[in-house]
């Protein structure tokens, strides 16, 4: 099989004009290190010149690693830059951020064309005769721009889209640049003092078509660019240091951060710059996130189903009192999770007219297989976005989306006791279950039959690890016995009585927080503002869920109140029934009673 490559591209594009999609092939490779960092460096061909000095983007270097690009594989290079290396003298290497494999090293199995060495003190021919098209103007070189820049008053009329570079290329390889970025997010000033001696930085999270980045200004530069640097404005920036990124305290996409220097110089762009998007958002629908592992960063969108008041609370590690808001969230894939916002932005927010919410870089946090979502210093929140994803969501929420069933994905995980043995209440019974020394548990397929309204709902301590019952004190405040504290505000909990019944029989039980909000359908937040103030609305949700068949988990034991003992059965886990499994279950059962072999 013959491949057409681009003959002449290496040529136009190292002496600094531009080919749109070039197709070269690759001629060997080697693996280089950097800064403790993996970087592959090709010989790249065009059938007519070959070039020595090409650089894969790190992102693409598991395509070398599994084989996948291999010597004398046929390539298209969708996106590249020309960046220039300062050694003895100046060298102009091609970096490729971005390519399609046209064919395999294996099915190829020899160089293309006879190509020699191209030099940049070669002559260059007339382009006319080596490409199809005539090449773009050469960008100004940024060795001519940096005696335009010396102090901070850059003009960014000077600084055109054509000599930007995208943010997804940047590396610690290149030492000029300019990049023209949107700030999505910025921190307050922090201080520190240590024995090193006293400081202070913020940080921002920057970020254009084609990636994110994270900078950072310490001490002078802070003074120097916090005012003047604005959330949701663009500007340009050039002359910052790049290392590798510290995922401890940044969690955005990239594999560099920028730190300023006294060099560093910033200008806001003052044209038209609807093209760098504000936020570049990786929503996950809701149902999805019960699936992830604790400690995973993601965003996600949702309606504000509710949200509950400031809560004050002591940090352990600290001793700092600390304020939060649990907002729940709600989407059109029928999941429900807690977003737990601190400080500032908790005291900021407002659910109160079911917004929107938009958020990147949220950690998913996990404790007795409850899962829920808590903000991190770098965490950004947008309420009413103008996205897409956002205009989609008001329309489901506002036509029918609100009366929707949801799941609370906290109660999708198993609590305890292992892999419950499925039987019906006459079995249980039969087996006496619950009346030996530990907690027996099982599981059945059951129908909701009645549900106790009166102190379904209590007012609880608002510390994280604390669900004791608050004590009214009749002057504002509420006692937490457990902790010994009087507190302004409280959380609200589920306790919820109910009957359960199947075929063979009835069981009463009690179901806890997580569970009774799937059985409820609604967050305790709700049904504690329904019991507070709707009297009618919150008999009417107690009704409402009457004769609805969960697949529920329970765990059951004797215990002794007043010398009298009693069988205690809790809800560990309620879910929506999944009817292929239940039907596989009792067709299995059948089988099992006519004496068919299964």
């Amino acid at each position: 099989m013959s491949y057409s490559l681009s003959e002449g591209a290496v040529e136009i594009i190292m002496s600094g004009g531009e080919y749109d999609g070039p197709v070269i092939q690759v001629l060997g490779h080697k693996k280089i290190q950097s800064r403790g960092e993996d970087r592959i460096r090709l010989i790249v061909s065009d059938g007519k010149h070959s070039h020595s000095l090409a650089l894969l983007n790190s992102q693409l270097n598991n395509k070398v690693f599994s084989g996948e690009l291999s010597n004398y594989s046929v390539i298209k290079v969708d996106k590249y830059f020309i960046s220039s290396v300062q050694k003895k003298e100046e060298k102009r290497v091609m970096v490729i951020l971005n390519l399609t494999i046209i064919a395999p090293g294996a099915e190829v199995g020899k160089k293309l064309g006879d190509p020699i060495q191209w030099s940049e003190d070669m002559t260059s021919p007339s382009y006319a005769s080596t490409t199809k098209a005539e090449p773009k103007p050469v960008p100004t070189p940024m060795s001519n721009l940096s005696k335009t820049t010396a102090g901070i008053n850059l003009n960014s009329s000077v600084l055109s889209s054509q000599m930007t570079h995208p943010i997804a290329s940047l590396s610690p390889y290149q030492n000029k640049w300019v990049i023209k970025a949107r700030v999505m997010n910025k921190t307050a000033i922090r201080t520190w003092s240590n024995a090193k001696g006293e400081g202070k930085l913020f940080s921002m999270d920057l970020c254009d078509e084609s990636g994110e980045i994270r900078a950072t200004a310490f001490k002078n530069e802070c003074d120097k660019f916090y005012d003047m640097i604005q959330i949701d404005k663009v500007y340009y920036i050039s002359r910052c240091q790049l290392k590798t990124a510290n995922k401890q305290y940044t969690t955005l996409k990239n594999d560099y951060e920028m730190t300023f220097t006294a060099d560093t110089v910033v200008s806001e762009c003052m044209e038209e710059s609807n093209s760098v998007p504000s936020i570049k958002y990786d929503f996950m629908p809701i149902s999805d996130i019960a699936d992830k592992g604790p400690d995973t960063i993601l965003d996600v969108i949702g309606v504000c189903k509710s949200a509950s008041d400031i809560q004050e609370l002591t940090a352990k590690s600290t001793g700092k009192l600390l304020k939060k808001r649990e907002a729940t969230l709600v989407d059109s894939s029928g999941g429900a999770i807690t977003l737990t916002l601190w400080g500032a932005e908790a005291e900021k927010f407002d659910g109160s007219s079911n917004p929107v919410v938009a958020v990147k870089g949220a950690r998913l946090a996990e404790f007795n297989g409850s899962k829920s979502l808590s903000c991190l210093a770098s965490t950004i929140v947008r309420v009413q976005p103008d996205v897409e994803e956002a205009h989609r969501l008001r329309g489901w929420y506002d036509n029918g989306g609100d009366s929707m069933a949801m799941v609370h994905i906290s109660a999708r995980v198993g609590q305890g006791g292992g892999n419950a043995e499925w039987m019906t209440f006459a079995e249980a019974e039969e087996r006496r279950l619950g009346t030996g020394d530990k907690a027996d548990y099982f599981s059945l397929l059951g129908v909701l039959t009645f549900t106790f309204a009166d102190n379904a709902v209590y007012k609880a301590c608002p510390q994280e690890q604390c669900n004791k019952k608050l004590v009214d004190q009749q002057n504002g405040l509420y006692r937490c016995e457990k902790c010994n504290r009087e507190y302004p505000n409280y959380k609200y909990r589920l306790l919820l009585g109910a009957t359960v019944s199947d075929p063979t029989g009835d069981q009463r039980v009690t179901a806890f927080n997580e569970s009774a909000e799937v059985m409820l359908g609604r967050s305790a937040e709700e049904v504690g503002r329904l019991s507070d103030y709707d009297k009618a609305e919150y008999g009417q949700l107690l009704d409402h869920v009457k004769f609805k068949t969960f697949v529920f988990k329970f765990r059951t034991k004797i215990e002794t109140y007043s010398d009298e003992a009693k069988l205690k059965t809790v809800v560990m886990s309620a879910q929506p029934v999944d009817y292929r499994d239940a039907n596989a279950r009792l067709v299995k059962s059948i089988k099992a009673l006519s004496g068919v072999e299964v």
